[in-house]
């Protein structure tokens, strides 16, 4: 090994909890795996930094367990930037919506407070005067098969919060509800009032007192405190909209005039508090959720034909996704706009968190679509690797 590689594994920071962690509801406690087992895998995160995005937080999890936590790269792409902080706060973009907001769902239908196939006006009395509308079903928003669809930028048509909601009461239903899979952020918001109306509180505070309190998240929220600000990334440059550098607030437009907490963007989180909801799922929901609630949501939908979708959730497809070839047919994922994601695998009990604000300082960079693709590819290898040599 070169002295070069072999600081770079030394630099390398296994997640150094105590097992008595592994007792705790939400935890992530570490388990023992080689530095070198992962050497390979960082080494092509690290090729990516200044290509797909200024830095990065990855944490990865086997057996349920935390196994490394590691930063690559710098805070943004300004030259004197620091460098990322594993503890970094990152805009989840449109994780929100399986953290957040579906997360919200499962726990309201665990309680038997929320029906998947009630209709969504029955919830949310002022969504029902366009027609096609009385048809969209609970179900629908989660597997985002509405039928809703519209060209129309709402951030650029509304004021406020209630201006931008009045807007999806009237859209369009431009497909049978359940005939067709179309990716709208509109669905989830729609699902964020639904927890809401049922709940009796805001979405920021349900979700915050039922999963993240109990799982000990204590980095996740919407609309961070300003105290935080130095441990958030910067997402980008906004010279159309707010005309200055985003941090600290959404950087969704839409999320932005919702006044920053709304089912489909909002949430800031780091990758360690991600890896406790990611060993919930490993876990079956346990404690928070019963495993047949856990099933509701995470089973591939029927409908439409050929989806990839469960409820909230998104799954692999024939290539993998984003995930890449060796990614596990059932696996959850989903990813957001400024560069997040995350990658649940049941099958090898494995997760995967990558955190990066590849919008900084714009989303001109499409990079990070390859990015994902190889850094999955080579943290499943690597996975893979310590189990067989686990076996051997």
């Amino acid at each position: 090994m070169t002295i070069g590689r072999r600081r770079f594994v030394q630099s390398i920071t296994l997640a150094p909890m105590l097992a008595y962690l592994c007792q705790r509801p939400g935890s992530a406690a570490a388990a023992t795996v080689s530095t070198e087992r992962f050497s390979a895998a960082f080494s092509e995160i690290q090729s990516w930094v200044g290509r797909a995005f200024p830095g990065a937080v990855v944490a990865i999890g086997m057996r349920g367990r935390l196994v490394a936590l590691q930063s690559f790269g710098k805070i943004s792409s300004a030259p004197d930037a620091p460098p990322m902080p594993r503890d970094a706060i990152f805009d989840l973009a449109s994780l929100t919506k399986v953290v957040g907001t579906t997360t919200a769902a499962e726990l309201l239908y665990d309680r038997g407070l929320l029906d998947l196939d009630r209709p969504v006006a029955a919830y949310l009395p002022a969504f029902a005067g366009t027609p096609g509308h009385e048809r969209i079903t609970v179900r629908h928003l989660l597997s985002h098969s509405s039928g809703l669809f519209t060209t129309d930028l709402l951030w650029q048509h509304s004021r406020n919060r209630q201006e931008l909601l009045a807007l999806i009461d009237r859209m369009p239903v431009v497909w049978e509800p359940g005939s067709r899979y179309q990716y709208r952020d509109e669905n989830m918001i729609l699902m964020g009032q639904i927890v809401e109306h049922v709940s009796g509180k805001p979405l920021d505070r349900f979700v915050h007192d039922h999963a993240f309190l109990p799982l000990k998240m204590r980095d996740t929220a919407f609309n961070p405190s300003a105290r935080q600000l130095a441990r958030i990334p910067p997402t980008e440059q906004d010279d159309v909209f707010r005309h200055r550098l985003v941090r600290g607030v959404v950087h969704d437009e839409n999320a932005y005039v919702l006044g920053g907490v709304a089912g489909h963007a909002g949430l800031f989180s780091t990758a360690q508090d991600l890896s406790k909801l990611a060993a919930l799922y490993l876990r079956g929901g346990k404690p928070l959720l019963k495993p047949a609630s856990v099933a509701a949501f995470t089973t591939r939908q029927a409908d439409p034909p050929g989806t990839s979708r469960a409820l909230g959730w998104d799954m692999p497809d024939a290539a993998g996704s984003f995930a890449g070839p060796r990614a596990s047919p059932d696996a959850l994922i989903h990813t957001g706009f400024t560069g997040t994601s995350i990658y649940i695998d049941r099958r090898r009990g494995a997760f995967i968190i990558l955190l990066s604000n590849r919008v900084n300082p714009s989303r001109d960079n499409k990079r990070i679509a390859d990015a994902r693709i190889a850094i999955h590819t080579a943290v499943l290898s690597a996975i893979d690797g310590a189990f067989n040599e686990a076996k051997s």
